[in-house]
């Protein structure tokens, strides 16, 4: 009944807190009880999945990013009807953020801006998108040492702060340097600088990263089994054409192996010895290697699922088995088979059952029907009545109803003249599909780059998004439906270790805990806390004893208007009316029996006191992601840097045939220890803006004045830069309006002593940079990037410095803090018009138009007929173009639509 009411509530729009409803069973329950949770949970708590079309490829410093998101339901397969809301990042190379805007999504769809300031730095950015429903799912902990809890207010913030997430949908691509030249697209890339130069460690022998994936999950003794491994570099290099040996203790071959282009492979034990001490040896660059595989468990169930061209076998081999198992496929979260085994496997029907009366094994053959899975990511499940997962194994599904084109454009020419007219064609293969939404991008395919980031909607929404690793060139497996492919695939599908439906939690059998329902408007949600002077008990959500009012003012140019709602449990959660663009937002709170009149007085009297004390503090939650994911190998590598493989992608491989671009030259300086240098520095953050994240994020109990310099710079520096995962301090230096030599040294430690102010600092001028008025922005200097913890960079005495630099205000300029919380709030992003220019006048001599993405269009409007014409004119140069389409229709089917691949 519970997801029958979740799924109301999902209906009804409502955008609040999701009360705790999955406690985690024990004992046993039953196959069938189990299967009907699980069913329940994929309709009532259905997941949702973006995708991002952008204008283009690849971007230099000062150009202007387009995209388009679309978000899907699990369930359905459509344009999600469940979140209005879409976040989108843009992250820099190094993992910091850049900027986080808020888009509306009325119909599932979303489309935005970012612009390339030529204050950033070259290198690989990211994309990250995700609506807040998604952060339900998923959750696990970001890296740390255990003592940095100890800088919050309560475990509890701790927890917030270091919650991260398994999958998120990203996407990277290049950004290269500003032209020197108007027109001159020369690939060089210059990484931000950096002061040290780490040397790489000597060694001899090369460190690889092998693993072992047994076919259901474990070695089952007794049993024949399937394995497979994945075996790469110590970079993420996937390592191809290497031969392994797979030995027992005795060294006896039990199977032989190579890995493929990809660094995957399998091999086959026949019978499998619960004393075998299984072990791979192989040789790489002239050093021998040995690792052993998983630990033969001595009861449990061996997997075995093969597709074939009208069924999906799956062979359930089960060892010491005594109670009833069943098997349960999914897809999307939704159930699509399930059969019950009774005690021993005993069955009858469409089970075929066989005894292995010398080692105990028991054998069920059974037949799924390929009709009753859709195309993508199954996920088959055998489990026993307490919800105890014997095997579970990802197997990829395909009928080909993707095979034929949904959209064709006509039109295209080989090349165009400078500012030629270029008219284009759209026609729906079915004028009878009904088209929900369709993005188009043309674009000068001269300066394209290929990236191994290169997936389509259709490689995302049925592959990609179900696997938590990279998928670099995904399009490969879809090309082409042979025996080498389908290997492919099914070995991909094989070496996944994580999943995005958690059976377990679906089941009940471990709790899952909901935080919000989808976000149906604009929000605003926190905690409000007794203000003790220098006393505030943060240990629980609130400290309140009595509920109180809090009260939110948001003022945008001339217009202000203000909410106010009541605490439960000491804390809020508001609806808010739409708000488009920047605004001013003041959070305050009082007693319940004080009106308006006594908010507007407090608001005339000591609003603007930064010294002194609000009655109440009241506190947002912070629910974004704070932390990057380190990048794979192939994601910011170019596939020119990479002798090309036997069976590479042919998309991708074709993609550079018959064209020549600049070569791409990294640049960045390697000579040792430099010269601090300012122009570049890895993070600039408003001051009040990072005051407001110290405080919201539990780092900060008082108002700003009363934190010292070295207090500031500490917890500046925790917020960006963390405490690298490891048990040591890292230097941290302090610099006051970038003065030369003037650096304040102090390693950073909780509870660290206030330094006393610098001799060469007088106590007037040191008294400035304690007020939020007078401080305008933090500068942050560091050779850590976070992409790279645990590097070898960062190890023994590699230890990278941290300078935060604290800026006033230009000319003694005076903006006044307040007393309460004030935030620069962001609205939705408004978007811009793309600037498609009318050629239809021949330009004057001498014009001059260096556009790379000639036209894009968020939305194109069809007729009844299926048909769409859009025309457009070309830059100042002779052209070939790229043209590029993604659109979903009702009913669920992907578009994709590409004239160079």
């Amino acid at each position: 009944m519970k997801y029958v009411f979740l799924a109301w509530v999902l209906m009804c729009g409502l955008g609040g807190p999701l009360p705790m409803h999955g406690q985690g069973t024990a004992g046993f329950e039953g196959t069938d009880s189990l299967y009907r949770k699980v069913e329940g949970f994929g309709v009532g708590l259905p997941q949702e999945k973006v995708y991002l079309h952008l204008d283009n490829t690849c971007y230099f410093l000062g150009d202007t990013l387009w995209y388009k998101g679309y978000v899907m339901r699990s369930d359905r397969g459509t344009l999600t009807d469940l979140s209005k809301i879409l976040y989108v990042e843009l992250l820099t190379p190094d993992g910091y953020s850049v900027e986080r805007q808020q888009l509306e999504m009325e119909d599932g769809t979303a489309h935005g801006m970012f612009v390339l300031k030529d204050t950033l730095y070259a290198g690989y950015y990211e994309l990250r998108a995700y609506t807040r429903w998604m952060l339900n799912f998923g959750q696990c902990e970001y890296p740390h040492v255990r003592i940095s809890e100890d800088l919050f207010y309560s475990k509890k913030m701790a927890k917030e702060f270091f919650r991260d997430y398994e999958k998120l949908y990203s996407r990277v691509f290049p950004v290269y340097d500003k032209p020197e030249e108007a027109g001159d697209f020369v690939k060089d890339m210059t990484l931000r600088p950096m002061r040290r130069y780490y040397k790489t460690p000597k060694k001899k022998k090369p460190e690889v990263d092998l693993r072992f994936y047994p076919e259901g999950g474990n070695l089952v003794a007794g049993t024949a089994c399937r394995v497979a491994l994945e075996l790469n570099g110590e970079d993420g290099q996937h390592l191809g054409g290497m031969e392994l040996s797979v030995r027992d203790k005795d060294g006896k071959v039990a199977a032989v192996c190579r890995t493929d282009e990809r660094g995957r492979t399998t091999f086959r034990l026949p019978d499998v010895s619960e004393d075998a001490d299984y072990r791979a040896t192989f040789i790489y660059k002239g050093y021998g290697y040995e690792e052993e595989l998983p630990e033969v468990e001595k009861e449990g169930c061996a997997l075995a699922v093969t597709v074939g061209d009208s069924v999906v076998e799956a062979v359930v081999q089960a060892v010491g088995v005594d109670s009833p198992i069943a098997v349960h496929v999914m897809s999307g979260g939704v159930s699509r088979f399930y059969r019950s085994l009774p005690v021993y496997l005993l069955s009858s029907g469409g089970v075929d059952v066989a005894d292995g009366a010398a080692s105990g094994c028991r054998t069920c053959r059974m037949a799924i029907p390929l009709d009753s899975l859709p195309t993508g990511v199954n996920q088959l499940t055998v489990f026993d009545g307490k919800g105890r997962i014997y095997a579970d194994r990802l197997f990829f599904v395909n009928h080909h109803d993707y095979d034929a084109p949904r959209l064709a454009v006509s039109g295209i020419c080989q090349s165009y003249e400078p500012f030629d007219s270029i008219t284009l064609h759209l026609q729906l293969a079915d004028p009878a599909d009904s088209l929900s939404s369709l993005s188009l991008a043309v674009r000068d395919r001269e300066t394209e780059e290929d990236t191994y980031d290169n997936g389509t909607i259709l490689t995302e929404m049925l592959l990609a998004s179900e696997i938590k690793g990279f998928v670099e060139n995904p399009g490969y497996y879809f090309e082409s439906d042979d025996s080498l492919h389908r290997q492919a695939l099914d070995r991909l599908m094989m070496v996944q270790g994580w999943r995005r439906y958690k059976w377990c939690e679906m089941a009940d059998v471990e709790r899952f805990a909901p935080a919000w329902l989808p976000e149906k408007f604009q929000t605003i949600g926190g905690c409000v806390n007794r203000s003790e002077r220098q006393n505030i008990d943060f240990k629980k959500i609130s400290n309140l004893k009595k509920e109180v009012n809090v009260w939110a003012m948001f003022t945008q140019g001339p217009e202000t208007f203000e909410l106010k709602q009541q605490t439960k449990d000491g804390s809020f959660y508001m609806p808010m009316p739409k708000i488009y663009g920047d605004c001013m937002m003041f959070l305050s709170a009082a007693k319940l029996k004080k009106g308006t009149d006594y908010i507007r007085k407090m608001r005339q009297k000591g609003f603007t006191d930064e010294e002194a004390w609000p009655d109440y503090y009241v506190k947002l939650d912070l629910f974004h992601p704070h932390f990057a994911h380190p990048y794979s190998f192939y994601q910011d590598m170019s596939p020119r840097d990479l002798e090309p493989f036997a069976h590479e992608d042919s998309l991708v491989r074709g993609a550079f045939d018959g064209r020549v671009l600049p070569s791409v030259t990294v640049r960045t300086r390697r000579n040792g220890l430099r010269r601090y240098d300012p122009a570049k520095p890895a993070v600039v953050i408003d001051a009040y803006d990072a005051y407001n994240m110290m405080a919201d994020y539990g780092l900060a109990d008082v108002p700003f004045y009363y934190l010292s310099s070295p207090a500031v710079s500490t917890l500046v520096s925790f917020l960006f830069v963390g405490d690298m995962n490891k048990y040591r301090d890292y230097f941290l230096r302090t610099t006051f309006n970038a003065w030369p030599n003037r650096l304040w040294d102090k390693p950073v430690m909780p509870g660290t002593p206030t330094h006393p102010v610098p001799d060469w600092l007088s106590r007037g001028e040191f008294e400035k940079f304690r007020s939020l008025s007078l401080l305008e922005r933090f500068y942050i200097y560091t050779d850590y990037v976070p992409r790279e913890m645990g590097s070898w960079k960062y190890r023994q005495d590699n230890q990278p410095e941290v300078i935060v630099g604290m800026q006033l205000r230009p000319n003694g300029e005076y903006f006044p803090s307040c007393r309460d919380r004030r935030y620069l709030w962001h609205g939705y992003a408004v978007c811009d018009d793309f600037y498609s220019p009318d050629y239809s006048r021949r330009p004057l001599p001498g014009t001059e138009d260096y556009r790379r993405t000639l036209l894009w269009m968020p939305e194109v409007k069809f007729d009844a007929k299926g048909s769409a014409t859009v025309r457009l004119y070309n830059n100042s140069k002779r052209t070939t173009v790229s043209v590029e389409a993604v659109g979903v229709t009702d009913s669920g089917r992907y578009m994709q639509y590409n004239n160079v691949r």
